[in-house]
């Protein structure tokens, strides 16, 4: 059964999902081609995903107690199931390709001598455990660390103020829009991964409201963020780093003695990486449950890390291929972000059947029974009951209420 999910809770799980893996690559290809403009290049992609969500909560809303797991396998049980599949590959893959991704950024900022394969089963021990409880565990997670996260991105430009030179930002107004438009290709595909939240929160608790908050609060801190690296670092530098945030984090320096922040800096955002690795490790675990319902969502989450622990190593030689491998990516991304969520919303509607049960339910018009059926059914099932009591007794066996 699906936990419940407020508003809240709702719009840091967007956060969470959309900022963590956008941190850390992408800005660098962003920049690259959009060069001083690369923030405007999240417009394009807040507005396709703003609308592939609108689409999605619109279906929710047609299935209020289920999430889209549920809805898709009841509604078509052979089509429902290979696209429940298919997401599950999906986010498979994310989930490996995250382990790799964030493996390499702890060995290059907090770990460098030690090897990136205990590193990535670290953080896949303790991804684990989280999923191991459940939602809940995920919620208390995002509700202690992306907070504290979008605290620090507040308060880190008032830290860069010596480092901040607006000249590399200019020209402000020669938008090169060809450049912009490839930097939303690499953007859309990390920022898009908020995709998988119909399919694990129940329809009534997916308010478009909360979601568009959602959005649009992580969009402004990206932008934030991808400001602060041009006018900090400069376009040529910020274009050819790897992770371009982490860089950001090294220019800041407290004082004569704290020139390291940058580490207390990875320490802080690291516990919101593994989240996000947990939710990707979560939702593979229950499509699994979903679509075979005689599957125990906890005892799987030990082999499906273990095959993501393979698949990161087996994919990805070097983060190098991981770095380049965005562009094609965004290919398949766009299937699943976009493609899919317009096809659900035009075909994934309730039965006939269940419409015209729901209707005659609530029809006021309805044949009421006369009082001498009451009073036959009253005595017929006080005959049954009476039956079924003593039958209880004779067998000594105590039925659930």
């Amino acid at each position: 059964m699906n936990q419940g999910v407020t508003p809240r809770q709702l719009v840091l799980f967007i956060m969470l999902l959309s900022i963590t893996g956008t941190l850390i690559q992408p800005h660098a290809q962003a920049i690259f081609y959009a060069e001083q403009h690369a923030y405007l290049s999240y417009i394009p992609v807040f507005v396709v995903m703003t609308g592939s969500l609108w689409m999605l909560s619109r279906v929710q809303r047609r299935f209020p107690d289920k999430d889209l797991f549920e809805s898709l396998v009841e509604r078509f049980p052979f089509l429902g199931r290979l696209t429940g599949v298919m997401y599950i590959l999906f986010y498979l893959f994310i989930f490996a390709r995250d382990i790799r991704l964030i493996g390499d950024y702890v060995s290059i900022t907090l770990l460098e001598t030690t090897p990136i394969s205990i590193i990535v089963l670290s953080l896949l021990v303790m991804s684990i455990f989280i999923v191991r409880g459940g939602l809940g565990s995920l919620i208390g997670m995002s509700e202690l660390y992306v907070p504290l996260f979008l605290l620090i991105s507040l308060i880190v430009p008032f830290m860069l103020i010596k480092q901040i030179e607006l000249e590399n930002l200019m020209p402000y107004f020669d938008i090169d829009v060809a450049g912009v438009g490839k930097g939303s290709w690499y953007l859309f595909s990390f920022f898009g991964e908020m995709i998988a939240l119909p399919f694990v929160i129940k329809g009534s608790d997916f308010r478009f409201k909360s979601v568009l908050w959602g959005i649009t609060i992580a969009t402004l801190v990206l932008i934030l963020v991808l400001i602060e690296t041009i006018a900090s670092i400069g376009v040529p530098i910020a274009s050819r780093l790897v992770y371009p945030s982490y860089e950001l984090a090294r220019q800041l320096q407290i004082s004569d003695f704290l020139d390291r922040f940058d580490l207390a800096l990875a320490a802080v955002t690291l516990p919101a990486m593994i989240t996000k690795i947990a939710f990707d490790l979560y939702f593979v675990c229950w499509g699994l449950k979903r679509m075979i319902p005689k599957v125990s969502g906890k005892i799987m989450t030990g082999p499906v890390a273990l095959i993501g622990f393979v698949c990161a190593f087996w994919f990805f030689k070097n983060a190098i291929q991981l770095f380049r491998f965005t562009r094609e990516w965004t290919w398949i991304a766009i299937i699943f972000e976009v493609l899919f969520p317009i096809i659900l919303f035009v075909f994934l509607r309730p039965r006939k059947k269940e419409k015209d049960t729901g209707r005659s339910t609530d029809n006021p018009k309805q044949k009421q029974p006369s009082q001498e059926d009451k009073q036959e059914k009253v005595s017929r099932d006080g005959g049954e009951s009476g039956e079924d009591k003593h039958e209880g007794l004779q067998g000594g066996e105590l039925q659930p209420s």
